[in-house]
């Protein structure tokens, strides 16, 4: 498999070798056919690399913190770092390996002043210690926020919610390479069509409603002070002295799905017309079934989380438009094939999540 990959491992230091410089290996030659698995997805996780490769007499070993980097047909696909090696009885050498991002998991605590997303991610991949490029930002002012104890990642999903919240636009994370971007979502349509007769060999399709709503109520509450206090001994909200205005709105798919409803807080100030504005606002995107497409296909590099692609299933009569890759695990071989997990439709826009 040699002439299709070109692996290279790193030392990182000089801790684990005699040499005062960082040596390079050429460990092409060593991978295991078809042990090659590449895994994204848009789940605030870092990519994940794993890979098997020849013990022998004098073995290379990728020692944890190694750089490896993999080309496939000389398209730069992975750069990151060993967190997992081992050795199994059939004497070969597993190695797990992370991108950069994995470094998004360290936990930190930071008083962020009001800014934009993109300041946030500048300023938690520096702080990792990690490149970063925005690839895809906004204007968008998050408001001041303590996060004590947090992840980097948390800190980044925080304001990415609060953006996409407040400007309708969706982001994700992405280990390019060496470098860990901000980019929109979706990120770019493919000009390809995956289907029965170019490259599709398995897929699942399903719809749920588990977390789908049709009627949401806005509540407004009241806690009315007493002569002697405006709170009960345990701090709840007094019976007594506590009223609940609220307002609703109804869709008709409650005659099919029953009723589902949610309930959310009124904005402070509102009035009965900014109530039920809030009410329709949040059904938008909750009056829907979710919809999960699971396939797989012929392996493409550019078949990866945020792009997104329209698939056809000609034994179903169903053609998919422009479906965003939530997932993507990819098998390098001789037969280089693609598990991708999509979504169907707009329901991935439900509250800025694409999970």
């Amino acid at each position: 498999m040699s002439d299709l990959i070109k692996m290279t491992l790193y030392r990182r230091s000089t801790h684990f070798t005699h040499s005062k410089r960082r040596v390079g290996y050429d460990i092409s030659d060593l991978v295991i056919d078809d042990s090659v698995t590449l895994d994204r997805d848009t789940n605030f996780s870092a990519t994940e690399f794993n890979f098997k490769m020849i013990f022998e007499k004098k073995p290379i070993i990728p020692y944890t913190g190694d750089i490896i980097s993999f080309k496939w047909k000389k398209k730069k696909m992975f750069y990151g770092y060993v967190f997992k090696y081992g050795f199994d009885k059939n004497h070969n050498i597993t190695v797990k390996c992370y991108g950069p991002s994995r470094y998004l998991k360290n936990e930190d605590s930071i008083v962020f002043k009001a800014g934009t997303l993109s300041e946030r991610f500048k300023e938690v991949c520096k702080r990792a210690g990690i490149k970063a490029k925005v690839v895809a930002g906004s204007s968008h002012k998050c408001k001041a926020e303590v996060d004590d104890g947090k992840t980097y990642f948390d800190m980044i999903k925080s304001a990415m919610s609060a953006t996409t919240k407040a400007t309708h636009k969706h982001y994700l994370i992405y280990d390019n390479y060496d470098t860990v971007e901000l980019r929109k979502f979706p990120y770019k349509k493919l000009d390809i069509i995956v289907g029965d007769a170019s490259g599709l060999t398995d897929y699942d399709y399903s719809v749920d409603i588990d977390n789908t709503y049709n009627v949401v109520k806005v509540v407004k509450k009241d806690s009315k002070k007493s002569k002697n206090s405006s709170k009960t001994k345990t701090g709840e909200d007094d019976p007594k002295t506590t009223t609940i205005k609220s307002k609703s709105v109804t869709m008709p798919s409650q005659k099919q799905w029953g009723k589902l409803q949610k309930v959310v807080n009124a904005k402070k100030k509102a009035n009965d017309a900014q109530m039920i504005q809030q009410a329709k606002n949040e059904l938008k995107n909750r009056n829907r079934a979710n919809k999960e497409l699971k396939i797989t296909c012929v392996g493409r590099t550019d078949l990866v989380p945020g792009n997104y692609v329209t698939v056809e299933i000609k034994d179903y009569k169903k053609k998919f438009k422009d479906c965003p890759i939530l997932k993507a695990v990819h098998h390098f071989g001789q037969d280089y094939t693609c598990e991708l997990t999509m979504k169907v439709g707009q329901s991935w826009q439900v509250n800025g999540s694409m999970s």
